[in-house]
């Protein structure tokens, strides 16, 4: 199992702040991130990401009528042209997202 180390510039959520954090990646998953300047920590947990992944998508699958009527009265014309097209391949689309994240 490889374990590789990276360090990159992120948003410290208890410092506020831009700051160096070190990403920790086990067999090519994020494992966890690690503030280098207050040492705050945030593990990922596979069944946690995916608890949360599932919440959202449910939250974008109730919202979609919504965002559909909106992106309509906005732009109208673009709307027709993408709506016929966007219907037979967004459940492929679903899918194919969901067994990505089941996959990993």
């Amino acid at each position: 199992m490889s374990v590789e180390k990276i360090k990159t510039m992120l948003y410290c959520i208890h410092c506020e702040k831009d700051t160096l954090h070190e990403l920790t990646y086990v067999a090519n998953r994020l494992e966890k991130t690690k503030c280098l300047e207050c040492g705050m920590e945030i593990k990922f947990d596979k069944e946690q990401l995916l608890m949360v992944y599932s919440k959202d998508l449910v939250k974008r699958l109730l919202t979609k009528p919504k965002r559909i009527t909106d992106e309509a009265f906005s732009d109208l014309s673009g709307f027709l042209q993408s709506f016929p097209i966007r219907i037979v391949t967004k459940p492929s689309r679903m899918i194919k997202e969901v067994k990505n994240l089941l996959d990993k």
